[in-house]
């Protein structure tokens, strides 16, 4: 058998780092050629209402539950388009030194991340969360990656029996969120390796169910999406087990 090896230490904080600043360009401001996924969000959910729709400043904009429809419709279609961009290589390799500059990661496993960001944050605006604070942005930014909502709240070290939740969230302190920066680093140096070699899966490392292929993966983006809105919009949290069979189902 195989000699497991430990991820570089470098590695995995340059990485961390650099998933933590993309995670805020590419919510909060877009990067490049992509708009931001607030901005994303807003003009799927403002086709979808067409004069009904309220500008986010509007006092008489709904909340996102008085408008649950619409907010279910537009939520399936942003992880629809999102499928399609991870499928998409023109897509992708247009993305070019925007998303890889300085990452060690593979260049179309950066790229796949950073289509996943994107769709994680309009899916996290949409059920109400503000990607704008850091502490629900490391929460969207571990699910974009793959980590379970289980994961994700054992990294925060909040029981599994709870519902994640943004108010609970933003109670750990900031320093914790580094910590968090780096399990994440981590997650993806352990699962992908980087540029110059390829690391083996180290024991323990946090996954969905290894539903991600070395090259961006459309079939990963739609399960990704599905579990990152469950969790965001409050569902009982499943097991690893459960998520796993999902990525399972045939299609």
């Amino acid at each position: 058998m195989a000699e497991e090896k430990t991820p570089d230490e470098g590695a995995v904080e340059k990485t961390g780092r650099w998933v933590a600043d993309l995670a805020e360009k590419v919510m909060v401001n877009g990067a490049g050629p992509i708009t931001g996924s607030v901005t994303w969000a807003e003009a799927r959910l403002s086709r979808r209402q067409g004069d009904e729709y309220r500008a986010l400043e509007d006092e008489e904009r709904r909340s996102p539950e008085d408008m649950r429809d619409d907010v279910d419709a537009v939520v399936a279609r942003l992880i629809k388009e999102s499928v399609a961009a991870a499928g998409t290589q023109g897509f992708v390799t247009g993305l070019g030194g925007l998303v890889t500059a300085g990452v060690m990661l593979p260049a179309n496993v950066a790229a796949s991340v950073t289509i996943n960001l994107r769709m994680a944050g309009s899916i996290a605006h949409l059920r109400g969360w503000d990607v704008r604070d850091p502490h629900a942005r490391t929460v969207v930014m571990m699910l974009a990656i793959g980590m379970s909502t289980q994961n994700v709240l054992a990294a925060f070290g909040v029981k599994v029996s709870q519902k994640l939740g943004e108010q609970m969230i933003k109670k750990i302190p900031i320093a914790a969120l580094h910590a968090v920066n780096k399990k994440v680093g981590f997650h993806l140096v352990a699962k992908y390796g980087t540029k110059r070699a390829t690391i083996t899966l180290a024991k323990g490392v946090p996954i969905l169910g290894g539903i991600v292929g070395g090259a961006v993966d459309a079939g990963a983006t739609a399960v990704i999406g599905r579990v990152t809105d469950k969790a965001l919009r409050g569902d009982t949290l499943r097991t690893e087990i459960e998520i796993e069979t999902e990525t399972e189902k045939p299609k």
